[in-house]
């Protein structure tokens, strides 16, 4: 591979969206365009983690599975249970989230404000969204920690999206392990930091787990997974 040599670029010029150069042969890129700017990039690499669908934990388990009964933390708009009804052959799935800003929801603060109604909406945008899958769809209206009680059978799946601060990642871990039949997953997103500080929760609780359990845990960003052997 030709290597380039560059000028390198000031914070200053990067705010300005001055293009940032490709070290290295731009012929060695076979998707990406080499003339985007540092906040471009960023908002590429978040479309990649966020809003394209399937995401690696669909493409990566139980595609050969049939008939799965799973449960979803932190549904909010409902895209991502939308991929997995599609993606995997999903005979129930739980859409377990409270649509409210509780006191302790401080990152639920920063992206909905300290009003109520845009959760309002965001629920009614979710069920609309998954209004063709009613016989596959329990939904549950509460916190995560006293859903759980709710569920009565052993899950294929759970895939971990709620509040992102470790001590509530580490509950939502410590109490849908045991649902998890063996064979099964319990899965997640958001296990990357880079400039997201407010994911750090997820990467200590979910590699502390891991570890103390002796577990093979597995990551393709921006998901992580753990199948219960």
């Amino acid at each position: 591979m030709t290597k380039t040599t560059t000028t390198p670029t000031t914070p200053a010029q990067q705010e300005t969206g001055k293009p940032l150069k490709v070290l290295s042969s731009a012929s060695a890129l076979k998707y990406f365009q080499g003339n985007l700017s540092e906040s471009q990039i960023v908002d590429v690499l978040s479309d990649l983690k966020h809003r394209i669908f399937p995401r690696p934990f669909e493409r990566l388990c139980l595609r050969d599975r049939k008939q799965l009964v799973g449960a979803e933390i932190g549904v909010c708009g409902g895209e991502h249970s939308l991929s997995l009804l599609k993606t995997l052959d999903v005979r129930k799935l739980y859409c377990i989230d409270p649509y409210s800003l509780y006191d302790t929801y401080d990152e639920g603060k920063d992206h909905y404000g300290r009003d109520q109604a845009p959760l309002d909406e965001t629920e009614k945008g979710a069920r609309k969204l998954l209004s063709g899958y009613e016989k596959q769809v329990v939904w549950v209206r509460k916190l995560s920690g006293n859903a759980v009680g709710d569920i009565s059978e052993p899950l294929d799946f759970v895939y971990i999206d709620g509040n992102h601060a470790e001590q509530f990642v580490a509950e939502d871990i410590e109490k849908y392990w045991p649902l998890v039949s063996k064979g099964g997953v319990m899965a997640g997103h958001d296990y990357y930091n880079g400039f997201q500080s407010e994911h750090d929760g997820v990467i200590t609780a979910v590699s502390r787990f891991a570890t103390a359990n002796k577990l093979t845990l597995k990551v393709e960003l921006p998901d992580w997974w753990i199948f219960k052997r």
